[in-house]
This record gives C-alpha cells, sequence and structure tokens, in this order.
C-alpha cells in the first residue's frame, strides 16, 4: 500500500479490500500491533461496518491486539530493572570478541573443560530486542565454565561473574525463556494460535506472578514492572 498510512487512508484501503472479496458480513475480529495508526483506522472500520450493522455484538471483540507485540512490551518494561549480572555477561562477551587474542585464550578454556564439538557462539545482544537478551543469556550459560576458566588464567578478564551472579544469570535466563517459547509459538505462520492464546498467557501470568513473590530483589522489581504491562492488556 503507497502512503500515507494514516488511519484514514488504512481503512479506506481495507473496507474496498472487504467489500471487494465479499466478506464483510463474515468478520469477527481483526488482529493488529499497537501503532497510533492502527488504532484510529480499527475505530473508524468499526463505525463505518456498525452502521451497516454487520458488526458482531457491535463490534465489542473485534479489535484484538497483537500477543506476541504485547509480550515484547511486557518483557521490555522488566528489562528496566535488569540485574548487574546480566550487563557483566555483556561486557564478558565484548571482550572476548573484541580481542582476537582473548578470543583465542577463550576457545582454548573452551576445550579444556571439555564443550568440544558444539557450533553454538557467543551471542551478543541488542538493546531494542529484549529476545536477543535471552539468546546472550542462554549462550553464556553454555561457556560457563569456558569464562570461568578463562577468568582464572586472564587476570584482566576481569568482568567474569561471581558464582552468586552466575546463579542470578540462570534464573533471569529461565524466567526470559517462558517468553522467548510462547513469543515463538504465537509467532508461527503455519498453524492457528488462537487456540494457544489462553494457556499459553496464562502461564506468563503465573511466572510473572511468582517474580514477585521472590525473595531474590532483582526478581520482584521485574516482575512488578512486567505486571504492571499484563494487567494494562490482559486483566
Amino acid at each position: 500500500m503507497p502512503p500515507p498510512h494514516s488511519g484514514v487512508a488504512i481503512s479506506e484501503k481495507i473496507n474496498a479490500l472487504i467489500t471487494e472479496w465479499g466478506i464483510e458480513k463474515k468478520l469477527f475480529s481483526i488482529p493488529l500491533d499497537n501503532a497510533s495508526a492502527n488504532t484510529s483506522f480499527v475505530e473508524i472500520l468499526t463505525n463505518q461496518l456498525n452502521f451497516r450493522g454487520l458488526m458482531l455484538m457491535s463490534g465489542k471483540f473485534f479489535h484484538v491486539r497483537c500477543c506476541a507485540h504485547i509480550l515484547n512490551l511486557i518483557v521490555q518494561d522488566g528489562h528496566k530493572e535488569i540485574d548487574s549480572s546480566v550487563i557483566k555477561i555483556r561486557e564478558c562477551i565484548k571482550c572476548i570478541k573484541g580481542s582476537e587474542g582473548r578470543k583465542q585464550k577463550f576457545y582454548e578454556c573452551v576445550a579444556q573443560v571439555g564443550i568440544m564439538g558444539s557450533k553454538r557462539g557467543l551471542r551478543q545482544d541488542v538493546p531494542t530486542r529484549w529476545n536477543s537478551t535471552y539468546t546472550k543469556l542462554e549462550s553464556a550459560l553454555f561457556y560457563r565454565h569456558a569464562f570461568i576458566n578463562l577468568g582464572l588464567l586472564d587476570s584482566n578478564f576481569s568482568s567474569c561473574p561471581s558464582p552468586q551472579e552466575w546463579i542470578k544469570v540462570e534464573k533471569i535466563s529461565k524466567f526470559l525463556g517462558y517468553f522467548y517459547d510462547v513469543t515463538c509459538l504465537f509467532s508461527r505462520t503455519k498453524y492457528p494460535t488462537s487456540n494457544l492464546f489462553f494457556p499459553k498467557v496464562f502461564i506468563i501470568q503465573h511466572q510473572i506472578k511468582a517474580a514477585m513473590e521472590d525473595n531474590d530483589g532483582f526478581m520482584n522489581k521485574m516482575g512488578t514492572n512486567m505486571n504492571m504491562k499484563f494487567e494494562k492488556y490482559w486483566s
């Protein structure tokens, strides 16, 4: 669709298409992300279809917000309280990847601790993509003993997490893993996903509540921030 992509322009385009396809009497819902143009467009379209008496229950259930997008917003809010141990992992990976000599020494440590034959690499994260934080932590945990070994051999490798911090990293990674798995499930295109919505969102709510009740302050803060966003959309 050529620009402009305003709410009015999108509603005119969609209205023309559903009329052309003859499905204006068969619409139940439309899933969209939270872009302001989408919110405006769906309000206009709902009013137009209601005027023609074509909306089920006056469009009460017409606008469905994208589950994967909401999950992303929830986790982004949790990241505001991310623990310093996660920052240490980021610094470790940057330190190893930033020096050919240290990278070589790291892979020697990988061999020494018996992690052989794996094609996994060290993953760096992108600040705007929360799932890259999860994959970064997962890769770091896989190479945990190599990190520790490098810390013992290289005095300049000072950012290696302590045993207590590795426990925190493990906890955060496991927590984010639930969101990662559900996001992947919701984002598939080869099978229907609406039937998966309730049980998976229930799992997410359960994990957020568990984090809020956790004795660790960093988990408690992450859970509290996430719960506020969860309640906004899925209360």
